[in-house]
């Protein structure tokens, strides 16, 4: 085993070995862009340190960093980077690729779990007493998911750092390990996602062909006279109602059509109204209630399919 290892960092060597290069000036371009390599994953290891600051596992990030750097340092000196891009394949790859995904996993978990503080509300006079109110116990409070996650990757991260030392894991075992981990992270519950959103509805009407609906028709001079339209009125009475509604909403008559009376409630701005019985037009297509109060159409829908 002793041999294995100091045949491996060129401590022992075989006087028989013999070392061919067919091209010299290959051999160096391969070798730079493995030195350039290496440095590359330098440079990651110490951005990665730079991501566990403040953390219980910083130092030992820095630690890997320095090894690593000692190793480079050491391999490059003596020509030996070929060995150096085979200890970055089977040590340094997998090791960030497992505490980046740790770190990422962690940082969105602490993203979406936060809550911003509520602020205190400043009382401009002296605080008065309230009658105390017996309020029921409330029901004992569940431990924080976020706080079982992070104890959870804690955990995760000492027995990588344990048993990867001890060759117990492979690097596949290392990783499925880490993704079981990250799929578990704790997420805000859908309703805290998604706000209430109120949602708009037609209503559907009936028409009622024995009501009788009143409006007034202001005169060229300074009265009005009061008219009343129905189901059954006549073809002049319904144009005569057609040309007033048009006149008052901006519409071409044209495109009107009376269709009759309905028992409807219609919103107005001090509140609901009660209900009470609307005219019914058709306009483009679709029937549409208006209020003889301000004349505001308002959509609504029927049984019939065709007018």
């Amino acid at each position: 085993m002793m041999r294995f290892f100091r045949s491996f960092f060129g401590l022992e060597r075989d006087a028989t070995t013999r070392t061919v290069m067919a091209h010299p000036a290959g051999a160096d371009a391969r070798a730079v862009q493995f030195i350039r390599a290496s440095n590359v994953r330098l440079n990651a290891l110490h951005t990665l340190y730079e991501r566990y600051k403040g953390t219980p596992h910083a130092d030992k990030i820095l630690a890997v960093f320095e090894k690593t750097k000692h190793i480079h340092n050491y391999l490059v000196t003596r020509k030996r980077v070929q060995e150096l891009e085979l200890f970055h394949v089977r040590n340094t790859e997998h090791f960030l690729s497992t505490f980046t995904t740790i770190i990422n996993v962690h940082q969105r978990h602490t993203t979406d779990s936060f809550i911003p503080a509520k602020k205190e509300r400043k009382t401009a006079g002296p605080e008065v007493a309230r009658p105390q109110v017996q309020v029921p116990p409330l029901p004992p409070r569940m431990e924080n998911p976020g706080r079982q996650f992070e104890t959870k990757v804690e955990s995760v991260l000492k027995r990588i750092e344990s048993e990867t030392i001890k060759g117990i894991y492979t690097a596949q075992k290392v990783s499925e390990m880490v993704k079981r981990v990250a799929n578990q992270a704790p997420v805000a519950p859908p309703d805290v996602l998604r706000a209430n959103v109120p949602s708009l509805t037609v209503p559907v009407i009936a028409i009622d062909t024995y009501s009788r609906v009143f409006y007034a028709i202001e005169l060229e001079g300074a009265g009005t006279v009061s008219r009343e339209i129905t189901f059954t009125s006549s073809d002049q009475d319904k144009d005569t109602f057609l040309q007033h509604v048009a006149s008052r909403v901006g519409i071409d008559k044209a495109e009107l059509s009376f269709i009759g009376n309905a028992m409807l409630a219609i919103p107005d701005s001090k509140g609901p109204s009660p209900a009470r019985h609307v005219p019914i037009l058709h306009w483009r297509g679709f029937p549409y209630a208006i209020s003889l109060m301000d004349y505001r159409l308002f959509p609504v829908r029927m049984h019939q399919k065709s007018f």
